[in-house]
């Protein structure tokens, strides 16, 4: 049976009560609902994009419905990020939802027959691939035991990460993964925050410490403490991070006096989110934004916003810009 061993450190208590705080404002302050859609967006070309490797642009687009054509992998991780949107709240997770996460971020990258299926081939420092099964099996029973559950949620989110990275239960595509399940069992446990937060950000500008942390695991004999430390710390950062940006959002006055007066209609609210996003809203854009909506109720939605205050308007006619004032 599988049972982690680990030690709770200092720095590891220090980065839960930091999550702790964080987390308390974050999910008490009241923000603008297009600056929470915003931020809830924010993260996930965040997360996608580096995943990924691509640029935020690209995985921006793609997501705003601008473009089509992005590369498979983009598609398969904001696919992902249904799966865990719609993902039913739980408090055991399942073999089975791992090979479905696993489905969802490999589609169209591996063989349909690899889609889903534990890996067959040998890996040099992984698991082997008959022992895939029962390491897996005795993970989810772990995450499922009295012990797991008694265990603090962003350690056993953290456990869980590095198990499967260690596992490497799939032939490909096992980080994302490990993300996604990461991320799944934060919100079985209550710790989505809005859905406001990437992790995958940290990890990539601390290559040398995220490859440290991983590889302590199998040098200190299967010892989790260094890695946990590392992923709380992760956290910590990042939702101290957000935590700022939430108080500064929530002293935005300019926008919280137009709330006061007006109430943003569904389209207004996607008008300011492009906004924010690219700085310029032109008429040759209204189509690519709202292609089933009449030019004409769009420049009604304008006008008030305009009206507002919320945006300016540079130009005339045809050639007009708006943008955030």
């Amino acid at each position: 049976m599988f049972v982690p061993e680990y030690s709770i450190t200092t720095e590891t208590l220090r980065n839960i009560s930091n999550i702790e705080y964080a987390r308390s404002i974050i999910e008490n302050t009241v923000i603008l609902p297009h600056w929470q859609k915003q931020l809830e967006k924010e993260a996930k070309i965040r997360i996608v994009k580096n995943s990924c490797n691509d640029s935020a642009e690209t995985v921006k687009a793609y997501i705003d419905g601008l473009e089509r054509t992005s590369r498979q992998e983009i598609k398969n991780m904001v696919e992902a990020f249904r799966l865990v949107e719609d993902f039913p709240i739980t408090n055991e997770l399942d073999e089975t939802d791992l090979k479905k996460i696993h489905k969802v971020v490999s589609q169209n990258l591996l063989p349909p027959a690899k889609c889903g299926v534990y890996r067959s081939v040998q890996s040099l420092v992984k698991t082997h691939p008959e022992e895939i099964l029962a390491k897996i099996t005795e993970l989810i029973d772990w995450y499922n035991s009295l012990d797991a559950r008694q265990t603090h949620p962003i350690l056993s989110a953290g456990i869980l990460k590095s198990q499967i990275d260690n596992i490497e239960p799939f032939e490909k595509t096992n980080l994302p993964v490990a993300n996604i399940t990461t991320y799944l069992v934060l919100k079985m446990n209550g710790y989505a925050i809005k859905n406001f937060f990437c992790l995958e950000e940290y990890y990539a500008l601390n290559k040398t410490g995220y490859k440290k942390a991983c590889e302590s695991v199998r040098q200190n004999h299967d010892d989790l403490t260094a890695w946990l430390e590392f992923f709380t710390e992760g956290f910590a950062h990042e939702l101290l991070v957000l935590k700022e940006k939430i108080l500064l959002l929530a002293r935005d006055t300019k926008l919280a006096k137009v709330s006061g007066r007006i109430d943003l209609t569904t389209r207004q609210e996607r008008i300011v989110e492009y906004l924010q996003d690219y700085g310029v809203l032109t008429n040759h854009t209204f189509a690519l934004l709202f292609p089933n909506v009449s030019e004409d109720s769009i420049l009604r939605d304008i006008k008030t916003l305009l009206s507002a205050g919320v945006i300016a308007k540079k130009g005339k006619t045809k050639s007009s810009r708006y943008e955030l004032r």
